[in-house]
């Protein structure tokens, strides 16, 4: 069932697949599963923002790579991660809650919506954003550890190619 067949108003941030025919097809898929989809691109921070500041929910796949992102810890190994979502929860003050999708029997999925996750602070009680995106690695990790037959990345997620 589509996401505004429940009423839900997200914008969700995505990274199109490289071959252009392929990403015109996974488009078309997810617009009429998924609500607004937002194209990772220069503006895609932007976009965000604006639907965050119209009251709507957004939604982030956190365990991406992203080259220009800050080290933080994955799995024990540093990784870069893009810090994203923590600058807009502490620009917004606003609460998140991780998500994920298990795949179930018979190409079924359920999606698991967890409780507000407790964001770190700094002294002054602004969102913590290095600590933020820490505790983002540290959810899906433990996720991870929990299931791991759910999980495949296609990019290289540690930067071990060129080592």
């Amino acid at each position: 069932m589509a996401a505004a067949s429940f009423g839900l108003n997200v914008s969700v941030l995505f990274r199109p697949p490289n071959n252009p025919y392929i990403a015109s097809k996974v488009f078309r898929f997810r617009r009429k599963r998924m609500g607004e989809l937002v194209p990772s691109h220069a503006g895609s921070a932007f976009a965000l923002a604006s639907a965050l500041d119209a009251g709507k929910g957004v939604g982030v796949l956190v365990d991406q790579k992203f080259k220009r992102g800050m080290t933080s810890q994955y799995f024990g190994q540093d990784v870069r991660t893009n810090p994203l979502l923590a600058k807009l929860a502490r620009q917004f003050n606003c609460p998140v809650f991780p998500a994920r999708c298990i795949r179930l029997p018979d190409n079924r999925f359920r999606l698991e919506l967890e409780e507000e996750l407790p964001l770190p602070r700094t002294a002054t009680g602004s969102v913590d954003v290095p600590a933020t995106a820490q505790a983002l690695n540290d959810k899906v990790e433990s996720w991870v550890r929990e299931n791991p037959e759910q999980w495949l990345w296609y990019h290289d997620r540690w930067s071990r190619r060129g080592r």
